[in-house]
């Protein structure tokens, strides 16, 4: 046996002695059945009540983040850089420099979740993330926009790697696809009511006094404001810190329980161990290339979408409107397939065949002239590229144990993908259009990456499964003085009774 794997079995023997004294210690008050239809009415009561609360106030929130994020490439069509005198490369760097704030502040940001409380920490970002992007209607130059695209990029990070971790904590692991689908499902909804929005002020609301494009940035980011001040004392942050006025008594307990089997039993603020844990984590290396080859086409995308259909013979006001159907089948798409993952506890397989729909729609955008095909290939890539992101979420924080590895993990994977996510905001430059050659080969051939990286990585996690069940048999449910102790022990999910969501 190998030297770790003999490090493993000697901790799981330290836990088995130990699970029956911890277990005495539980405080299981208030009473509640261990299964039977009374404890699935309370669990679905609860999953009800949290459906009902948890989940469209993420989704509310991120669709703001998505609207103030995108609402640039609206602009750009409503004259944003002929009045603040942008030349050569300034636009495209003013979207890099979003990325570059986005980036650093993800491993700080989940620190923070760890040591303040969730309400707190994405209540404070949201507000000051709705300054900055409305502060962008008061920029009269390049400096001024790429400052306020900067630090709108830093605080924008509280919600993007905070909210699914959030949604782990109170959900079980075969239940988080469909949930981060509707929470990130908003940021279609986003791109689809952000056209909308733009057609609405371009058309309607232009004047002599305000530009368009700053109008938009004001609408846009004013409501965002509001939210992260109702967000201070609305949004849930523990399954033990419920309110009383919310749950009964013995749906917090099913709460904290169901949080115990997720493997939620890590109490610390902050474990060191599990952050260096996540580090040196093989995994988090294909979840972040998986992610890199995600980024660079969809920060392109949600960037440039404006620019492509305007580019496909459509008036400034009529490319606005015209963005909406692309997002509409996207979310659309991304709620089948997550609905799907969940249902089959299926990750990778779906993320292959999302990634095979957005490779497509890239050949029919490079392949052909024709104004259906392009408009095809748009809806496509859309299709394609967006249902990814809740199921790399959800594959992280399946194959995680502990919430700060779970954490540390997101942030680890979107750190690495937004950091790329800079490239896909410099490969549609305006000398490459109408057709757009080298920005859409970029995009088919890290779409073409992520189908063979997921296909390996499906592979190399049935391997390990399946070792696992051959010699030791099929895994049992651990109790939570088991799962506290795996996790002080620091076998994480190398533990034989677990699997990985393939």
């Amino acid at each position: 046996m190998s030297k770790p794997a003999t490090k493993v079995k000697e901790a799981l023997l330290e836990t088995n002695e130990s699970s029956s004294t911890s277990e005495k210690s539980l405080d299981l008050k208030p009473y509640v059945p261990e299964s039977g239809p009374e404890r699935d009415a309370i669990v679905k009561r609860l999953k009800f009540k949290l459906d009902m609360r948890l989940i469209p106030h993420l989704a509310i929130l991120y669709l703001f983040n998505s609207l103030d994020r995108g609402n640039i490439g609206n602009a750009r069509l409503a004259r944003l850089e002929e009045d603040t005198h942008l030349k050569g490369n300034d636009f495209y760097n003013a979207l890099s420099f979003f990325y570059f704030g986005y980036t650093i502040a993800q491993v700080p940001t989940m620190f923070f979740l760890k040591k303040a409380t969730p309400s707190a920490l994405i209540g404070a970002t949201m507000v000051l993330w709705g300054v900055c992007s409305t502060s962008m209607a008061a920029a009269k130059n390049h400096s001024g926009l790429i400052a306020t695209r900067f630090f709108m990029g830093i605080f924008e990070a509280g919600v993007g790697m905070g909210a699914p971790a959030i949604i782990s904590f109170f959900y079980m692991r075969s239940e988080l696809a469909w949930r981060q689908a509707i929470f990130y499902g908003s940021s279609t909804f986003a791109g689809a009511f952000g056209g909308l929005v733009a057609y609405g002020v371009s058309k309607n609301l232009s004047n002599e006094h305000l530009a368009p494009w700053k109008l938009l940035f004001i609408i846009e980011g004013v409501p965002t404001i509001f939210l992260g001040i109702v967000t201070f004392f609305l949004l849930p942050n523990s399954p033990e810190k419920l309110e009383s006025w919310f749950v009964t008594p013995q749906e917090k307990q099913v709460a904290v329980e169901r949080a115990r089997e997720g493997y939620n039993t890590d109490s610390s603020l902050l474990d060191k161990r599990q952050l260096i844990a996540a580090f040196t984590d093989w995994k988090n290396v294909f979840f972040s290339l998986i992610y890199i080859g995600l980024n660079i086409p969809l920060a392109s995308y949600q960037s440039f979408l404006p620019t492509i259909i305007r580019l496909m013979g459509y008036t400034e006001a009529k490319a606005q409107l015209m963005t909406v159907p692309p997002y509409a089948c996207a979310l659309a798409f991304l709620l089948l397939i997550s609905w799907n993952s969940d249902r089959t506890k299926l990750r990778g397989y779906h993320v292959f065949l999302c990634a095979l729909v957005a490779c497509v729609g890239y050949i029919l955008l490079i392949s052909s002239s024709k104004l259906s095909c392009n408009y095809a290939g748009a809806c496509l890539v859309a299709m394609g590229l967006y249902p990814i992101v809740p199921l790399m979420l959800s594959w992280v924080s399946n194959n995680n144990v502990g919430h700060t590895k779970r954490a540390i993990s997101l942030a680890i994977m979107n750190m690495f993908g937004q950091c790329f996510a800079t490239v896909g905001t410099q490969i549609f430059k305006d000398r490459t259009a109408p057709r757009f050659f080298m920005g859409y080969s970029i995009c088919i051939a890290f779409t073409g990456l992520m189908m063979v990286l997921s296909l390996v990585f499906i592979y190399l996690l049935k391997r390990e499964n399946a070792r696992r069940q051959e010699e030791h048999g099929d895994p049992r449910p651990l109790s939570a003085s088991e799962q506290a102790e795996i996790i002080e022990k620091n076998i994480y999910d190398k533990h034989p009774g677990f699997r990985y969501f393939i």
